[in-house]
């Protein structure tokens, strides 16, 4: 993959995960109740607007065929309980596969409406966002080898009924929510790798147990194997530790198909054994992460509303320009194609 599809998947990723949220409810929500207990409140906040869908939406049969049921937020209690505003007013069981989706302004974006590349022709029908790559640069900003890149991407929001006031204003907060969401996140990581930890971890103790597979065999190496040594991190949805050294890895252990990983603090050899600060416990969902590709500088630095020409068409959207910037390191003096060279004799 090159590095520009790469900076759009993982902007296409970020609004998934975080316009897109959904979690699943995991015991049933009856008529009248006002406080819901669902998988994962993680992506969700007080104040913002959800539905709740269940599987028979696309069931004519259903009495929820077609229907979802708008609330909003009150207070995020802990990961698995939220309140809510106002009573629900049906029931939205688990046997039917009831979810919760965020939502602004009453109007939810799917996640098969946020496509690589703008269109020509987008559908009015539901919200769309489109990420197209624009530009790529470079300079160089230090020798040895330190070349700064700069990516730059359009992102456009396509608004359902743009034709009412009402459709406007949803499309405005969608746009500002996209703006809101990458100005949050000026130092953003592309193509981490993350994976679910196992078992719970201890605080002040130093073992991470994963599933034992290629990928994971082809990720987390030693960090004396890697380029640079702190790539790693622990998070759940209490807290995060960074720049952790993985100093050993043993495979099967304490179980097969399992491995544990012993990571530090700080760099081993010039500062000693550290552990991790505190406790990391399965029901907050903990995840073990490599780093892909850091970016020093981002935002949306500019926006536009109002018509945009599709064509011989113009049509209602909003267009978000991002940039990132990050740092690919090269090494001198360099080689020529499959030709060894070395410095001459003195």
């Amino acid at each position: 993959m090159s590095n520009i599809e790469q900076v759009v998947d993982g902007i296409r990723d970020i609004i998934d995960r975080n316009l897109v949220a959904k979690s699943n409810v995991i015991s049933d929500v009856l008529t009248g109740d006002i406080l819901i207990n669902v998988e994962n409140t993680f992506h969700f906040s007080p104040d913002q607007e959800i539905i709740l869908i269940d599987y028979g939406y696309n069931v004519e049969t259903s009495p929820h065929y077609h229907v979802f049921e708008y609330s909003k937020i009150k207070e995020v209690n802990n990961t698995h309980w939220m309140t809510l505003y106002q009573p629900v007013e049906s029931n939205w069981l688990m046997s039917e596969q009831a979810f919760i989706q965020k939502t602004i302004g009453s109007i939810p974006l799917y996640s098969d409406r946020i496509l690589y590349g703008d269109r020509d022709v987008i559908s009015t029908e539901d919200m769309a966002v489109t990420v197209e790559p624009l530009s790529e640069s470079s300079e160089w900003i230090y020798i040895h080898g330190g070349l700064s890149k700069e990516y730059r991407v359009s992102i456009m929001v396509y608004g359902k009924n743009i034709d009412t006031e009402e459709g406007i204003r949803v499309q405005n907060k969608y746009t500002n929510a996209i703006e809101e969401l990458f100005n949050k996140n000026i130092h953003i990581d592309i193509n981490n790798f993350s994976v679910p930890v196992l078992a719970n971890v201890a605080a002040n103790t130093s073992s991470i147990i994963i599933a034992d597979t290629l990928e994971n065999r082809q990720n987390f190496l030693l960090s004396s194997q890697t380029q640079y040594g702190d790539i790693y991190e622990i998070q759940d949805n209490m807290g995060i530790e960074i720049d952790l050294y993985i100093t050993n890895v043993q495979y099967n252990t304490p179980i097969a198909g399992q491995m544990t990983i012993t990571v530090n603090q700080n760099d081993p050899v010039l500062n000693g054994i550290q552990p991790l600060n505190r406790s990391y416990s399965l029901e907050e969902f903990p995840f073990f992460s490599a780093h892909g590709r850091y970016f020093y500088d981002s935002r949306i630095d500019n926006i536009e509303y109002g018509m945009v020409q599709k064509g011989s068409a113009y049509v209602r959207a909003a267009r978000l320009n991002w940039f990132g910037k990050e740092v690919v390191e090269y090494k001198f003096p360099q080689r020529s194609y499959r030709i060894d060279q070395q410095a001459p004799h003195p």
